[in-house]
């Protein structure tokens, strides 16, 4: 039974969504929410390179389909939480806000409510002048055509409305501080400090707000330290977390990274709560550099911004990491953007999470107690369902041959090489909890063991996606192995490193 008092997840599953849309709560007969709001980030709509149609792929529609389905659920407000146009031109700008008007004619809703717009910039909102050459040569049309040369002017031409680096917008009672990317500068991935002005821009506004109510923040980069753990890429340089650790009551909602809502360390609770957005445009759920694996996943690709790596030696960590590998880069979805819709009660808030090329129910929703109480990763991962394969399930391992995948950047290029591997097939662990990883460990007698990580890229996926249940096949490179080994594992984990029972096969090393 749930615990109303509690961070919960996992019980709200199928609970009145006929039409795609849960207008009331389950917890309270027709209690209605008193502010609903969606949310996205990393929207991209990108200019192709006639400089005047938008790229296959990178277009508007399913913004539109987004905006349509927020719309219909009666939200009072929509977030979008930077990079919102992908090289930073003011035509891209204009194609998302063409979008919204034809959903939100005037801001108002078909009742006739005004829908707020909290939108904020990326990096990529300011990236026009350093990228933007490549389809307007002429400076000084590049100068006109992108937003960071004057955002002012960009957004009052697309909104219709003044813009300022730092806004505050209040929503049916409740406020929301909002955080542009500032100009002139570009990310790193790991100190972001395009919103460092944040603290002195707040401070003494948040400082009034009622402790018992909360209220909401949004910025492109992760707040520090918060969602997906210490090591996660796209986090900012702490500014965020400094000011926020002082408010219990605040909400933080971020993109920029692109990593999974599917993972339960999306949504983290500590000082404050921080909530991350997933992306609009697709989901890599590589991980990041400084994991004990530093190879990273057999099916991803090993993180560019290596931390304590200067830009030129960066091509040799490719080369070092990603060259050597067979699978292809799955680990990053073209086919997946996912948003959320948030609705705020007397005693909770509620996430509804949703994919919107399928237009399906992502996960579990999220519910976060009012007043709301600290809940670390460790705390949540104990009472988390482990991954588990269905009964039955076998694992196939056989001798192949695949290629690596050799390099072509910059300087650098790596021929493929043909060699010796193990193909995997394996029924996906898709019983219980939601499996993240899929661990393969092999040991010879003489007590050497090697384990390599596959993505499970099945799991990123609403349950009623196809590729929800689809096979695992994984091609490891035979030489991983220590020689003389004659029993593979195959170990489901979730988002919390919880691990589920493993399977077993035998297939000797020479």
């Amino acid at each position: 039974m749930m615990e109303r008092r509690d961070f919960i997840t996992g019980m709200l599953a199928g609970a009145g969504f006929a039409s795609g849309c849960r207008m009331v709560s389950p917890f309270m007969g027709g209690e209605s929410a008193r502010l609903k709001f969606g949310v996205v980030s990393d929207v991209h709509v990108k200019l192709a390179a006639d400089g005047r149609s938008l790229a296959p792929g990178y277009d508007t529609q399913t913004l539109e389909r987004t905006f349509t389905y927020f719309r219909d659920c009666g939200v009072d407000a929509v977030m979008i939480a930077g990079d919102i146009a992908d090289i930073g031109f003011v035509s891209e700008l204009k194609a998302v806000a063409d979008t919204w008007f034809k959903v939100f004619p005037g801001d108002r809703a078909p009742d006739g409510r005004k829908v707020e717009r909290l939108f904020v910039f990326g990096n990529h909102d300011a990236y026009a002048l350093q990228k933007g050459g490549d389809i307007f040569k002429d400076p000084k049309v590049l100068q006109r055509e992108a937003i960071e040369a004057d955002p002012q002017k960009a957004w009052d031409y697309c909104f219709h409305e003044e813009w300022s680096p730092y806004f505050k917008k209040t929503v049916k009672g409740f406020d929301f501080f909002c955080s542009h990317w500032q100009s002139g500068v570009w990310c790193n991935g790991y100190a972001e400090t395009g919103c460092s002005g944040c603290a002195d821009a707040f401070r003494s506004a948040m400082e009034k707000c009622d402790p018992a109510k909360p209220f909401f923040y949004v910025q492109h980069p992760h707040p520090r330290d918060t969602v997906y753990g210490r090591d996660a890429w796209g986090v900012d340089d702490g500014t965020s977390t400094r000011l926020l650790s002082a408010f219990p009551q605040a909400v933080a909602f971020s993109g920029h990274s692109h990593e999974p809502l599917t993972n339960e360390r999306a949504i983290w609770r500590g000082a404050f709560t921080s909530v991350a957005t997933g992306s609009l445009r697709y989901l890599s759920a590589n991980p990041i550099f400084n994991r004990a694996d530093v190879a990273g996943y057999e099916n991803g690709g090993c993180d560019v911004y290596a931390p304590n790596v200067n830009r030129a030696d960066r091509g040799i960590y490719y080369a070092r990491y990603n060259a050597p590998k067979s699978m292809s880069v799955e680990a990053t979805c073209r086919d997946i953007r996912v948003g959320q819709i948030v609705s705020v009660y007397d005693d909770r808030i509620e996430f509804e999470k949703r994919e919107f090329l399928s237009g399906m129910k992502l996960s579990e929703d999220w519910v976060v107690e009012l007043p709301a109480k600290a809940k670390s990763f460790a705390v949540r991962a104990k009472s988390a369902k482990t991954a588990e394969f269905p009964a039955g399930a076998k694992i196939s391992a056989v001798r192949t041959s695949a290629k690596t995948r050799g390099l072509k950047r910059n300087e650098i290029t790596i021929e493929p090489e043909e060699k010796a591997a193990i193909r995997f097939e394996f029924p996906p662990a898709n019983v219980g909890g939601r499996v993240a990883e899929y661990e393969i460990s092999a040991a010879n007698s003489g007590g050497s063991e090697v384990r390599v990580r596959i993505c499970a890229t099945g799991g990123l996926y609403p349950k009623n996606h196809a590729k929800f249940s689809k096979n695992v096949v994984a091609t490891v490179f035979a030489d991983r192995f220590p020689v003389g080994t004659e029993t593979f594992l195959v170990t489901p984990l979730d988002s919390f490193g919880n691990a589920g029972k493993a399977l077993s096969c035998s297939l000797k090393i020479d």
